[in-house]
């Protein structure tokens, strides 16, 4: 038997979609494309603190751990 192991952005992008509601990446990515701010998570390890910024955030504050380390979805799955 094989074991599948995700990056650390892959299961980040899938804690912001369980979080958000959607069932696949890319109904969130199309939902995040369209507005002014989207979802954003902590990349912190052990840390799944998630707010809303700007997307093209990739040093955000982290409430819950106090770094400059929240991205935003668009730019976690790469595309800004």
């Amino acid at each position: 038997m094989s074991t599948i192991v995700l990056s650390h952005k892959a299961v980040k992008l899938m804690k912001l979609c369980d979080l958000e509601g959607f069932e696949c990446l890319d109904d969130l990515l199309q939902a995040a494309a369209t507005d002014s701010v989207c979802p954003a998570i902590c990349m912190t390890e052990g840390c799944d603190y998630t707010t809303e910024m700007e997307p093209d955030q990739d040093q955000g504050f982290c409430e819950a751990c106090g770094g400059n380390t929240v991205v935003s979805v668009l730019v976690l799955a790469g595309l800004i």
